[in-house]
């Protein structure tokens, strides 16, 4: 079972990265990279800038089940996972959405 890395160590390796256990006390998941580890929910992910996604896949049919547009004159989002300055590279996503912009779909879709 995952918990929150202690300072200085980052990174997550070959784990089930559970979302609930890391945003215990925040709703912001900021400068963790997550290598090869399977993310599971339920969670709705909303990346926020210096994000990266690699080479992961989602346990769903499509992007239209795990993507929430978010309307540009939305300014509030309660619920959500915030992720800053992230990096997952060939992980597992579980029971997890994305949230952001029209043009975030698109990304999604490639």
């Amino acid at each position: 079972m995952a918990m929150p890395p202690p300072t200085g160590n980052r990174e997550f390796r070959d784990d089930v990265i559970r979302i609930a256990e890391l945003t215990v006390t925040s709703f912001i998941l900021e400068g963790l990279t997550f290598q090869n580890c399977r993310i599971v929910g339920p969670a709705v992910l909303i990346p926020q800038g210096g994000v990266q996604i690699a080479h992961c896949s989602w346990d769903a049919p499509g992007v239209d089940a795990i993507f929430w547009e978010i309307p540009p004159e939305r300014t509030q989002i309660v619920g959500g996972v915030v992720v800053k300055d992230c990096t997952f590279s060939k992980c597992t996503f579980q029971m997890v959405g994305i949230a952001g912009g029209a043009e975030m779909r698109s990304l999604l879709a490639n």
